[in-house]
């Protein structure tokens, strides 16, 4: 009887040293601390260990009529929340257009909805499976909080010095806005394409933000030179 009441003994001591580790393992796990307000208290629940998979939305591709240049957007125009924290950089993982050569891709624009606090910067990774290398920051004139949506749809808009941000050699890049700001989001539509990097290199990805609660697509936009995307067709040639 003494034998097996110390093994019971044993066992219970087993597993509460298993569950106090198990604890502390997941209370060290990080924690998403991002705000969907300037005002709201930061989130800072834990992401549960299985995410919904995020589908990557098709992006929109405007050609601005008797320009040589088009427009990227996954947004519909509209904003239901906003999202920041401390100072971030809120990009969207873009498409090369399939049409244009990849040897150059200027970005001359970006437009972005930003609710509150100010955005200084547009930044832009380079093509990767994640934005955390590569990163350009070019000052901009900053972008200002026009109000929460979705009051004020206010989107602004700024110019990218030619050569500033130049698309090489690949089929995706990041780009967005960099700052303390908190831009709009368009929940209403799930693209998959949202990113929050930090300055450290890591960040938060579409799937882990979707996971948290936050899903959506920032709304926020570039412009593209694209007087090389269009395709040229020789007609006729002749020969003397």
């Amino acid at each position: 009887m003494k034998f097996r009441n110390r093994t019971v003994f044993f066992v219970v001591v087993i597993i509460a040293v298993l569950v106090l580790a198990g604890g502390v393992i997941y209370a060290e796990r990080p924690a998403l601390k991002l705000r969907t307000s300037v005002d709201a208290a930061p989130f800072t629940g834990h992401v549960p260990d299985v995410l919904p998979p995020v589908i990557r939305g098709d992006m929109k591709v405007t050609k601005n009529a008797g320009k040589a240049t088009s427009l990227l957007q996954f947004d519909d125009g509209t904003c239901e929340s906003g999202l920041g924290g401390g100072t971030w950089s809120s990009v969207v993982d873009w498409d090369v257009p399939t049409q244009c050569i990849q040897a150059g891709l200027d970005i001359v624009g970006l437009s972005a909805k930003i609710n509150s606090n100010t955005a200084w910067s547009f930044v832009m990774y380079q093509a990767g499976a994640a934005p955390t290398a590569g990163r350009v920051a070019i000052a901009i004139a900053p972008m200002t909080g026009t109000g929460p949506c979705p009051t004020n749809q206010t989107i602004q808009t700024r110019a990218i010095g030619p050569a500033a941000a130049v698309v090489t050699g690949t089929a995706n890049f990041y780009a967005g806005v960099y700052g303390s700001c908190f831009p709009g989001r368009d929940t209403g539509i799930s693209a998959g394409r949202m990113w929050v990097a930090t300055t450290g290199g890591g960040g938060y990805s579409p799937t882990y933000l979707a996971g948290a609660g936050f899903g959506g697509n920032w709304v926020i936009r570039v412009t593209v030179e694209d007087q090389n995307c269009v395709p040229v067709e020789l007609q006729s040639f002749s020969v003397k």
